[in-house]
């Protein structure tokens, strides 16, 4: 069935519906007939949409989607801001100073944390394309492992870039929460991971003596 576009006429948050302008006819959109939604329907937003029938063979659209979040540009056209390569960059600080400090080598390990966010990248387009045309979706556990491992980068800039996973607010926290971990780590070894110690000390009944993490080697 072919896609359609039109713009929303009127909208009433209260009851979650409204109409939208086809030609010369108002078509009736309800706002569980959306397939993904980034933000609150209004009066003037664009959506693509398939045309469906109700329960009682009447014309309604289906499957519908913002085209441009209300003026915002999305996955049909979207683009990364300053903000979000500086908040990347930001993110990427602690854990770079980390890796220089401790004995890796940057040209060996940035292309392979780099690799990582690509796949990471390519697995939340996939997703996308996934939700729009209702097929198997990619698992959150899976995109969260490619987080975990490294593609956390990759992820926010998906996440801003195509408009996907950011307004669920579960997800959100895991991812946040990934993201954090990393930070801690980082953070951690290059105080010579006391937190870590005091904590496996505090749970020991034999004090802090004979709870050692392995040493690191540090590069001078």
């Amino acid at each position: 069935m072919s896609l359609q576009k039109a713009r929303i006429l009127e909208w009433n948050p209260a009851k979650g519906f409204g109409w939208l302008q086809v030609g010369g006819k108002r078509v009736f959109l309800h706002i569980r007939d959306f397939a993904e939604r980034h933000k609150q329907p209004e009066a003037g937003d664009v959506v693509q949409f398939q045309m469906g029938r109700d329960a009682k063979g009447r014309a309604c659209a289906k499957q519908a989607v913002h085209v441009n979040d209300g003026g915002r540009l999305t996955c049909d056209g979207g683009r990364l801001t300053w903000a979000d390569w500086l908040i990347v960059a930001g993110l990427l600080l602690l854990p770079g100073i980390a890796l220089t400090y401790w004995d890796w080598d940057w040209r060996k390990t940035a292309p392979v944390f780099a690799a990582i966010s690509g796949v990471t990248y390519i697995a939340y387009a996939h997703d996308k394309r996934r939700a729009r045309s209702r097929g198997w979706r990619v698992a959150e556990a899976t995109l969260h492992l490619l987080e975990a491992l490294g593609g956390w980068p990759g992820a926010f800039l998906a996440q801003r870039r195509l408009r996907h996973k950011c307004s669920k607010l579960g997800y959100q926290i895991v991812f946040w929460f990934i993201v954090l971990v990393w930070q801690f780590i980082a953070f951690e070894s290059l105080n010579d991971w006391r937190i870590l110690r005091s904590l496996r000390g505090m749970a020991s009944p034999f004090g802090n003596d004979t709870m050692t993490l392995a040493p690191l080697t540090v590069r001078r």
